[in-house]
């Protein structure tokens, strides 16, 4: 096995409507409960899992708590970790944000240069993500470390982590992270080892 295996885990299907999920503390639905579950043990049988790392979000950390408890794997709660905060939009269904919906689109198609109102700029999001990053790669004890976490950390953890530019808004249109999906990051055990992604599926 290589020296560390990180593997970033989307949290599965939330209980609520189709809307933009940051700050909102919305939990699983019954199904992405059990997706996630399912995930978590699949995971652990193929390369048992040796610390758990989740977003302080209930949609993440609740199947974390309880895999964590069950398993007796240490969990470690990161709030730099969370989803962006997507200000007056977040957490509202997308067939009630009315005008709103223009600036949305707008949002999309250039996510550096249009912050969502009251909510969080795309760099100050950024930041937070890679500096969490840092600070966890730090620990390079092997072993197979999963962080459950958001799509939109995901996508910037893969941009940072192969020198993209996490403000090309090809990231965030066109780059699918499915619920209960697995991205794996493989470090080598050798000096200036380059990380390797690698889509494994949920």
């Amino acid at each position: 096995m290589t020296a560390t295996l990180i593997t970033l885990v989307r949290h599965g299907k939330v209980a609520g409507p189709a809307a933009l999920y940051g700050k909102t503390d919305i939990p699983l639905s019954t199904a992405g409960h059990s997706d996630l579950t399912r995930v978590l043990n699949n995971l652990h049988t193929q390369n048992p899992i040796t610390q758990l790392i989740s977003s302080p979000k209930i949609r993440c950390l609740q199947v974390a708590q309880e895999f964590s408890t069950q398993q007796h794997i240490p969990l470690q709660t990161e709030d730099n970790l969370q989803e962006m905060n997507f200000g007056v939009w977040d957490g509202i269904p997308f067939d009630e944000l009315g005008d709103e919906w223009k600036n949305i689109e707008a949002f999309w198609h250039s996510p550096d240069s249009m912050q969502p109102p009251q909510g969080e700029s795309l760099t100050e999001f950024a930041a937070r993500v890679i500096a969490s990053w840092n600070l966890l790669i730090r620990d390079n004890t092997p072993g197979h470390k999963v962080i459950i976490c958001h799509g939109g950390v995901i996508r910037i953890l893969i941009a940072h982590i192969l020198h993209l530019d996490w403000r090309n808004a090809a990231l965030f249109k066109q780059l699918q992270i499915d619920y209960a999906s697995c991205t794996r990051i493989e470090i080598g055990n050798y000096e200036n080892a380059l990380p390797v992604v690698r889509w494994i599926g949920a």
